[in-house]
């Protein structure tokens, strides 16, 4: 259900802002309507701490020991806030570690190109410094290609080639007089200046001492690298120290967000209807002095959503948040999809021995792993899939791609399941998807006609939703004979959609008053009847994916056991060999075609849902109810 929504007004004194919003924060009750830019003040320092921290845990997480598989650990908002200045003078050590890296990395960096620059002129044997113009000589240096050295002969001057891979590294000395036209005769030659550093000594000197100062470079790198690994167990003081921080930064956004003037504030904003009183007590319990007063929204405002639904039902909010939230004047759609959500998943995985490992699976990741939000809704959803697919692949499927006739050979029930094999009765199993669309799609026509009798639209209630049930029904008693029906259901459903069928031609375009364009619109709606069959025909994807599923199994059983483990046959050794690898390679196929069908699955029974059943009557919503609350990365916080 769509909880109704108040809007908030409080006021309150300034010297009180900080502790009633810090209570308001910790209860998670109230969104906050900006009266103002949440910007300035302490803020930027605020905003730069959270950075600061979340840079440092990152420093630190390659030294840190791994974390395990499990839930995240538990503190109080308190907790961790008293342990802050310890973490931020954590955090300053780290950081200057980190420069300090940053500075000899540089350094490192710098000498490595020094000496990939000197390396075509190793085998010079003058020193660097020696080479300089004079009063009558001129020095060249640079690079040449290959194809332009047979042209230094042609310089009259004298020249001597180093190292280089394309281009050699080229000394060439002139007579001062000769220098212009030299240089000229270069530059047509794709000849590249270089002029050394200022340094001293022959290249291969100059790259020996290079090295020695990027070992000793090395050498301090790695200390500090073994200062920051003893830091690394100190990794989730950070972390906790992170969401502490996050904690102080999004209640001074929400402190910064407030009206009000130098001795009182005010806030605007949201609250359940369902946690007013739990706002009251709150605020009773830290002050007096204070104005609060609840008001229903009203047609001007933007009212944000929040839905609340049963343990069982919940889960599906996150199917419903991947598609909108409904809007606040609308219908939660989760519970009356849920049921069908159900079913579907097991109809299209259909597979008894995946359901069990999805199940269980699921069931573990939450008992073990406690994930919250999302992922919790996420994995609870898979639960249920998982034992709806226990079921359905009994009723419509197989066990691991093995047939339930051959896993029950020579029991009683042998020939009870499956109810109907999808492989071998196409034909049923395809009238058991389209039957269970129609009655998916006919629901939600019910409840779009039940919205327009709430809104009093009489004629949208019956010409827009209900004609179209009747329409459908007749249309269906029309083939009834088929199937073994008597004529007379037929007749009476003729009549049924011919009847239903006028009506929406004559009164669909009734806003266009009695002009042409009205029947011009009617007859376009009854247009519609051809998306209704493509509406029921999208239901055969769960016959497809039911089917895919077996046949894939069936192929994979086949591959492993009666081709790679045959061919192991011989004696007991080889036998044993086979049937360990072949046990894995299947067990490993399987759990693979059990992911990829898993996530098909998902995928398609909620575009089902989103499509054919929401396109119906769903009213979607974009303002989603975001309270002050704490919003921690790393840890549980303790309700104190």
């Amino acid at each position: 259900m769509i909880v109704p929504m108040k809007r908030l007004t409080l006021l309150g004194l300034k010297s009180e802002e900080k502790s009633i919003l810090g209570a308001l924060q910790a209860l998670g009750a109230v969104e906050i309507l900006s009266s103002q830019t949440a910007e300035g003040g302490d803020l930027p320092l605020l905003e730069s701490r959270v950075q600061r921290l979340q840079s440092a845990q990152q420093q630190l997480k390659p030294f840190a020991p791994k974390a395990g598989l499990g839930p995240k650990p538990i503190y109080g908002a308190k907790a961790l806030k008293e342990g802050l200045p310890a973490a931020m003078q954590l955090c300053e050590q780290v950081e200057e570690l980190d420069r300090a890296r940053g500075g000899l990395r540089g350094d490192i960096d710098k000498r490595r190109a020094l000496i990939a620059a000197l390396e075509p002129w190793r085998s010079l044997t003058s020193g660097i410094e020696s080479i300089h113009a004079t009063e009558s000589i001129r020095y060249i240096t640079g690079f040449l290609p290959e194809e332009g050295l047979q042209a230094l002969q042609e310089l009259g001057a004298a020249a001597e080639v180093y190292g280089g891979e394309k281009d050699r590294a080229v000394l060439i000395a002139c007579l001062a007089p000769a220098y212009a036209e030299v240089t000229a005769r270069l530059k047509n030659m794709a000849f590249k200046e270089y002029n050394f550093p200022q340094l001293s000594g022959t290249p291969q000197q100059n790259i020996t001492a290079l090295t020695a100062e990027i070992e000793a470079l090395a050498q301090k790198e790695e200390a500090l690298l073994a200062e920051l690994g003893a830091l690394g167990a100190q990794r989730a003081a950070l972390c906790c120290a992170q969401d502490a921080a996050i904690i102080e930064r999004d209640l001074a956004v929400g402190c910064a967000s407030l009206g009000g003037t130098h001795t009182t504030f005010l806030l605007e904003g949201w609250a359940r209807s369902d946690q007013t009183e739990l706002i009251h007590e709150t605020l009773e319990r830290l002050t007096s002095k204070y104005y609060i007063a609840f008001a229903d929204p009203g047609p001007e405002d933007d009212v944000p959503t929040v839905l609340k639904n049963s343990r069982l039902i919940a889960p599906y909010e996150a199917v419903t948040g991947l598609y909108s939230m409904p809007a606040a004047s609308g219908i939660d759609g989760t519970p009356l999809f849920a049921p069908f959500y159900f079913i579907f998943f097991g109809m299209m995985l259909s597979d008894t021995a995946y359901g069990i490992v999805l199940a269980v699976g699921a069931y573990l990741f939450l008992r073990f792993i406690r994930p919250k939000g999302m992922m919790e809704s996420l994995a609870r959803v898979l639960l249920q899939g998982g034992i709806s697919t226990i079921f359905m692949g009994l009723l419509f499927g197989t066990f691991a791609g093995m047939s339930w006739p051959d896993i029950f050979k020579g029991l009683p029930f042998a020939s009870w399941f499956p109810l109907i094999d999808s492989a071998a009765q196409p034909i049923p199993m395809l009238a058991v998807c389209a039957g269970l669309g129609i009655v998916h799609m006919f629901f939600a026509v019910c409840i779009a006609t039940w919205r327009c009798i709430q809104q009093k639209d009489w004629w949208g209630a019956i010409i827009d939703n209900f004609c179209w049930l009747i329409i459908i029904s007749g249309l269906l008693m029309l083939a009834s004979p088929a199937v073994g029906f008597p004529k007379a259901v037929a007749t009476v459903g003729q009549w049924m959609a011919i009847g239903a069928a006028a009506a929406v031609f004559l009164f669909s375009g009734r806003a266009k008053g009695f002009t042409p364009g009205r029947f011009v619109s009617g007859a376009g709606k009854l247009y519609d009847v051809t998306a209704w069959l493509g509406d029921v025909l999208s239901y055969a994807r769960i016959f497809a994916l039911g089917l895919s599923t077996g046949v894939i199994g069936l192929v994979l059983n086949t591959l492993c056991w009666d081709m790679l483990f045959a061919a192991f046959k011989g004696n007991i050794v080889l036998t044993a060999i086979g049937f360990a690898i072949t046990a894995v390679l299947s067990i490993g196929l399987h759990l693979f075609m059990m992911a990829i069908s898993t996530l098909g699955c998902f995928i398609h029974t909620a575009r089902l849902q989103y499509v054919e059943f929401f396109g119906k009557f769903y009213e979607v919503g974009s303002n989603v109810f975001t309270p002050l609350k704490y919003a921690p990365r790393h840890v549980e916080i303790a309700k104190e």
